[in-house]
């Protein structure tokens, strides 16, 4: 049975009706070609935003809209049909503007929710995610640096309760800079907590400047590598992220490096 994310649960904002039909995903059937035809849609969305003057943080969103339409187009609905529930943390919270057109794409927000409700007083669409304001937005994010340890501590208190939950969490690769995403990958490797993924935006720009000006990264897979991680690193594509979270597997979590090139894959 075709199946929304968040159905039957709306929020403020609305569903999507008519031209702004969501994108159906099949639970059991979602497919690469679901996830690129939401990649898509988050492309149109941020550009359609754009001309009408909501662009907050843009670039960030654009490079982080194929990972977001593999997560939610394919991820998490191929999870629930295999019985395992799935949460996407988008930790570099700026680029909420994809998030909230990904949502729009899934059906959980109408189409046009962008320009009528983004960063609007009361609006559930605030420049930073805010948890408890949409059903599929699991901790407020904007603070960098804090999305990984979330994910730890959602993963723990999953085995403590003896359910099975898989975080992804998407990190940009400025927000490396701050100590506590490594404390965090510390705990998480030394605790194979295998259920956690991490996936880095590695588009090589941040607030000030490109990054490898203001703090080196590189070599950033062995860095992952030395804190016991299984890495891979792939291009901006979503068929390439796709399969990079097929490599997951229980003996150690997966960090997954998005590399960006200068001109998008749109597919």
């Amino acid at each position: 049975m075709a199946s929304t994310v968040g159905e039957g649960d709306a929020p403020p904002m609305g569903r999507c009706g008519g031209d702004g039909a969501p994108i159906q995903i099949v639970n059991g059937n979602a497919s690469p070609e679901s996830a690129r035809a939401l990649h898509r849609f988050i492309l149109s969305r941020l550009l359609e935003g754009r001309a009408r003057g909501v662009a907050w943080h843009l670039e960030s969103s654009l490079t982080a809209s194929g990972i977001l339409a593999a997560l939610l187009g394919f991820w998490v609905p191929r999870g629930a049909a295999e019985g395992v529930r799935r949460r996407v943390i988008l930790s570099k919270g700026h680029a909420s503007l994809a998030l909230y057109a990904a949502f729009e794409g899934i059906g959980l927000l109408r189409r046009g929710s962008l320009e009528e409700g983004f960063a609007i007083p009361w609006s559930p669409l605030q420049a930073h995610p805010e948890a408890t304001r949409l059903p599929e937005v699991p901790v407020s994010t904007g603070s960098l640096g804090q999305g990984l340890s979330v994910a730890a501590g959602m993963v723990m208190a999953a085995r403590l309760a003896k359910r099975r939950l898989e975080v992804a969490v998407i990190l940009g690769d400025g927000e490396l800079d701050e100590g506590q995403v490594w404390e965090a990958a510390a705990t998480i490797a030394s605790k194979r907590l295998h259920e956690v993924v991490a996936i880095i935006d590695r588009n090589r720009s941040q607030h000030t400047g490109p990054t490898e000006e203001i703090k080196n990264k590189e070599p950033l897979a062995d860095k992952w590598r030395s804190f016991g991680w299984n890495v891979v690193t792939v291009p901006n594509s979503v068929d390439a992220i796709i399969a990079a979270l097929k490599l997951r597997n229980s003996e150690r979590p997966l960090a997954v490096i998005v590399e960006t090139s200068d001109s998008l894959d749109e597919a």
